[in-house]
């Protein structure tokens, strides 16, 4: 008699070394993690997978914490909306108009305004159109020409700029030049300028020369989305040829902070020129990335800060709060209209105004000198700090050495547990470094690492797992179905091979004329045939939960709900006996191109207590269920080639699964049995039926009741009507041929409308 020791070895239960082979498995996974760490810490584009990654990533800790923060200095938003194109005329106006604006904004008291627009072409002038347009006498045209510089829309546009007005343009590389660029920041070398890594452009639209001589000062109002089309991040200063040039936020923060210069803070890394932020006056330090670029932290989708429609500043009439909001603010003229192409997507939201990004700089630079200023505060800006790369490292191989040491060897179910919880700390961590110190830190690599090393180890303790079982099977599985035996190795204290009694359904499957089929073929095609019958039968009766039972020659027995609980059995035999009837019409069309005979099938279905267990000799045993409720689903069988219909179902069984269509079919005593039962056939799933099929149940029932109610004359309307409209049904002319053979238009008074079948 093998040890036990022995018998463990055989069913896969002892020391075995694929916890060695999990955990080399593991440790190669993290060799090539962090091999990737390594190869695209320099340059994380490299990976456009992880990239998407990390993009999702940045865009969900917006949406979960987002940031908190008051205005310090009002900014408030003078909006050329929709409103104010359909009151004052589509956007561009004339330029005299646009002074009127500023004017009206100044008049309310804005310490700083803004222009997110660019005033890149001459605006009309009437009189020189007069001029142009005819050919006038001497005196009118000198006349009209002392009147050219009074209807100089620019120039009254230049006027009225002053001293507290920003100006943006345009950097692209669409190609031509317009405009008068403003003095660059930075001049730089030669051999500087051909290795920096800022963003340069060829080409720009600037404001016209007077206006840009005018106004205090410009800046660029570029914002470059991400590859997805997202603005994260916005460039605070670009190239242009050898010039360095600030943006508009950074711009007006600056002219806000009064602070006396601005300057680009670099370092030499390699052969390249990299920028690490701008220096503003001696206190505030703005992170940048080598691109120039400062994340944005957004406070809020569009609306968060104050905005007025801009006819309403124009002609005063906004609402007198929003008025008093311009005094003492800094005041950005932009716009959210559809039509003007300002409409941006960024992690928060989707069409949100461009003017806005803008005003979300500015906030966030002002904050920080405030915060630069006080100990105590908190700096706003999120940043990827240069010590972030060391550390994703040295958290790669933190995570990856302790699960591919600790996890193998575990069952499933706790190495999910321990995955899932690592994944939560990690996931966590990087939540808490975003919230707490504003650090944007990637997470890629890290659920990477934590996911594969826990999927493969997951993934052979299963393997394993299922060595175990197929040992199992090895030893039990002459007498125990395949579903008896994983219960055993999911939960062994749960199963019994005792007999016990409980409400199941049971499934009988024949074909018809099964004597004729087998006299046309020969023994060996006839097995082929019948291998491929069972195989497709088993296949959909396994599909459905059932276990099968036995097969005799050609019949299929299979029950529900033992050894394994199925609340759902009577509902899942049903399901089965439909799928198998159209399987078997696959079946045929196969059979017919090979030239094969085609044969139907017949299934019996009932739901009743039933005894199941393992029952037999000593020489052999079967899984098995006995009782009078198994012996009625086999004469319910042998009934639908009586009735010509592909299924029967017993009463019980079309209770327990009442999301089906049904026809009924008979009342009737089957031998053996003096109880009478109502037989009906399932047509379709209720989610599955059509109008038809429910049409064509109702009238079925019509008529099976006026001939149980006796009202032979509407049931022969009836049958016939249903025979017209499907001349291959048998049912009807069944029910025709009964009424015919009673001999009487109306039954008597002795009649019963339980038909008592004296065969099995």
């Amino acid at each position: 008699m093998p040890s036990a020791a022995s018998r463990r070895r055989r069913l896969g239960l002892g020391v075995s070394p694929y916890r060695w082979r999990m955990t080399t498995l593991g440790l190669v996974l993290v060799a090539l993690i962090v091999g990737a760490q390594i190869f695209s810490a320099g340059d994380p584009s490299r990976n456009t997978a992880l990239t998407r990654v990390e993009a999702v990533w940045y865009d969900l800790r917006f949406q979960m914490l987002p940031p908190q923060r008051d205005s310090l200095i009002p900014i408030v938003i003078v909006d050329l909306d929709e409103a104010t194109q359909q009151r004052e005329g589509r956007w561009p106006w004339d330029r005299r108009k646009v002074g009127q604006l500023v004017q009206a904004i100044q008049h309310h008291g804005a310490v700083l305004i803004g222009f997110d627009v660019v005033f890149s072409e001459p605006g009309d002038n009437p009189v020189r159109q007069v001029l142009d347009a005819a050919d006038l006498p001497a005196p009118v045209d000198r006349a009209l020409n002392f009147l050219i510089d009074e209807f100089d829309g620019d120039a009254a546009l230049g006027r009225a700029l002053g001293d507290n007005t920003v100006l943006g343009y345009f950097f692209h590389a669409d190609g031509g030049k317009a405009g008068r660029l403003p003095a660059p920041f930075l001049e730089f070398p030669d051999d500087i300028a051909a290795s920096s890594t800022l963003i340069a452009m060829p080409d720009y639209t600037a404001n016209l020369a007077v206006l840009t001589d005018h106004a205090w000062a410009s800046g660029f109002v570029v914002a470059v989305p991400d590859a997805d089309g997202i603005v994260r991040r916005m460039p605070l200063v670009m190239r242009h040829e050898n010039g360095v040039y600030t943006s508009l936020g950074l711009e007006m923060s600056r002219l806000a902070l009064a602070a006396p210069w601005a300057r680009l803070a670099q370092e030499q890394r390699g052969s390249q020129t990299v920028v690490t932020g701008v220096q503003l006056g001696r206190q505030l330090h703005i992170p940048l990335d080598e691109r120039g670029n400062m994340l944005v932290p957004y406070r809020g989708t569009a609306g968060s800060f104050t905005t007025v429609s801009a006819t309403g500043v124009l002609r005063g009439d906004a609402p007198p709060a929003q008025l008093a909001a311009l005094d003492g603010a800094i005041v950005l003229v932009g716009t959210s209209a559809l039509g003007l192409s300002d409409l941006r997507t960024i992690p928060l939201q989707t069409g949100f105004p461009g003017v806005e990004v803008h005003a979300n700089v500015i906030d966030t630079i002002l904050h920080a000198a405030m915060a630069a200023s006080d100990p105590g505060q908190r700096s706003p800006f999120y940043l990827r700090p240069d010590w972030e790369p060391g550390a994703t490292l040295a958290l790669l191989l933190l995570s990856g050495l302790l699960m591919a040491l600790i996890l193998p060897g575990r069952t499933p179910s706790t190495m999910l547990v321990l995955t899932l919880g690592w994944l939560a700390v990690v996931v966590g961590a990087n939540l808490l470094m975003w919230h707490v110190w504003h650090l944007a830190l990637p997470i890629g690599l890290q659920l990477l690492m934590v996911l594969s090393t826990g999927a493969v180890n997951i993934a052979g303790g299963y393997l394993a797992t299922n060595r175990q079982k197929r040992a199992i099977q090895s030893l039990f599985g002459e007498y125990v179905p395949p579903e008896h035996v994983e219960r055993m190795l999911d939960q062994p204290g749960d199963i019994s091979l005792e007999g016990e009694q409980r409400t199941m359904t049971v499934l009988f499957a024949d074909v018809r004329s099964f004597t004729a089929l087998s006299e046309s073929l020969s023994p060996t095609e006839l097995k082929a045939v019948l291998n491929r019958y069972l195989s497709a039968i088993t296949a959909v009766i396994f599909e459905h939960h059932g276990t099968i039972d036995k097969y005799v020659g050609d019949l299929v027995m299979a029950f529900w709900n033992a050894p394994l609980d199925d609340p759902h059995h009577a509902r899942n035999a049903v399901q089965a006996a439909l799928a198998m009837q159209r399987r078997m019409v696959e079946l045929r069309k196969e059979f017919e191109a090979e030239g094969l005979p085609q044969f139907h099938i017949g299934i019996g279905i009932n739901t009743g207590p039933m005894n199941v267990g393992d029952m037999g000799s000593r020489y052999r045993r079967a899984y098995t269920v006995l009782g009078d409720a198994v012996n009625l689903a086999s004469r319910l069988e042998s009934l639908t080639d009586f009735y010509g219909v592909p299924i029967l179902v017993s009463d019980t069984t079309r209770e327990q699964a009442s999301d089906f269509v049904y026809r009924p079919v008979d009342r009737v005593q089957v031998k053996g049995r003096q109880q009478e039962l109502v037989i009906s056939q399932p047509l379709a799933s209720v989610a599955d039926v059509d109008d038809a099929v429910t049409q064509y149940a109702q009238q079925c029932d019509k008529a099976i009741a006026a001939y149980q109610a006796g009202d032979w004359d509407t049931a022969r309307r009836l049958f016939h009507a249903l025979a017209s409209s499907k001349p291959d049904d048998n049912l009807s002319r069944l029910y025709l041929n009964r009424m015919a053979e009673q001999g009487v238009a109306v039954p008597g008074p002795d009649w019963s409308a339980v038909y008592v079948h004296d065969r099995k």
